[in-house]
């Protein structure tokens, strides 16, 4: 890994870890920066400004979140098998990211703005997964048609931000992985296809 990369990452971790514990507003860039271990001028070489780098952050993490959900489902056969690792996944992703997750669930999501900004529309891209998995299913004809997909997306990620969320509300006192084989059974009961014969 070159060191523009590394050098990249250690900003893009130092300020998850400064805006997971302040707003936009509030934090600096020479917080950042000293977290960090470089010089204040360090991070513009990378990033425009302090907003630049506030909305680059889920880029960097859901590129890192893609590449690895996909990594998780290779060579994985079966829907519901695939169904039952997202689901893992999403939540282990998580729980070893959690102040990204504080980010992400608990300030970057309810920000009026943010769903106006380019980064929004790059991560409802990063769990395209979920639709190709939903879109397999139906195919098979294992998965229920008669529900819009969209809708059937919205109630799997639904659960699990929700898990997420809460999680982080209650200070991630609980393992939040506990309980990923009975969440993945209800998702895949409230997925499956309704034929007689399946």
């Amino acid at each position: 890994m070159s060191k523009k990369i590394t050098r990249r990452k250690s900003i893009i971790q130092a300020a998850i870890e400064v805006f997971s514990e302040k707003d936009l507003q509030s934090a600096s860039i020479s917080e950042i920066a000293q977290k960090a271990g470089i010089a204040n001028g360090t991070i513009y070489q990378y990033f425009k400004n302090k907003e630049d780098l506030f909305f680059s952050i889920p880029i960097e993490k859901t590129n890192e979140f893609r590449d690895q959900v996909q990594l998780h489902l290779e060579g994985i056969t079966g829907v519901f098998n695939k169904i039952r690792k997202f689901v893992w996944y999403f939540l282990y992703f998580f729980k070893t990211n959690p102040e990204y997750g504080r980010l992400l669930m608990l300030e970057l999501r309810v920000n009026k703005g943010f769903v106006k900004t380019e980064t929004y529309n790059f991560l409802k891209q990063s769990v395209r997964s979920v639709w190709d998995i939903i879109e397999e299913g139906q195919k098979e004809g294992v998965i229920r048609t008669d529900v819009d997909i969209y809708v059937l997306r919205h109630l799997v990620l639904g659960i699990l931000e929700h898990m997420v969320s809460r999680w982080l509300l209650k200070d991630a006192k609980y393992d939040i992985l506990e309980h990923h084989q009975q969440v993945s059974q209800i998702l895949i009961d409230a997925l499956r296809s309704r034929t007689p014969d399946r």
